[in-house]
């Protein structure tokens, strides 16, 4: 099994935990339909999905105070073990978004 990690960051690579004091939304699809729902944690700016098996998902990023509102990025679960972590920055000042990053490590 396999998870799949999400955290907001700002372009200084700050914990962007909540805009006007609104947390950010993570969602998590498979097929089209919503298999999971995270509010990121308002200490780290992070999220979790856990114990996921092989298979395609897309992970939605909801905001109503940034730009675009809604951001989906689709992952590939492809063996067991994996931990697929996705950061997503914003230009906190402008409140839009910057960049998505990611990267695959091992799970210990």
């Amino acid at each position: 099994m396999s998870d799949i990690y999400v955290t907001i960051r700002n372009q200084e690579n700050h914990a962007l935990t909540s805009i006007d004091g609104i947390a950010f939304i993570t969602l998590l699809r498979q097929n089209g339909q919503a298999i999971a729902q995270e509010t990121i944690d308002l200490i780290h700016a992070d999220a979790g999905f856990d114990d996921l098996p092989i298979g395609q998902y897309t992970v939605v990023v909801r905001h109503e105070r940034v730009l675009p509102q809604e951001v989906l990025n689709d992952v590939t679960i492809s063996t067991d073990e994996q931990v697929i972590i996705l950061t997503f920055v914003y230009l906190e000042p402008a409140r839009v978004l910057l960049d998505i990053q990611a990267s695959v490590e091992k799970r210990l």
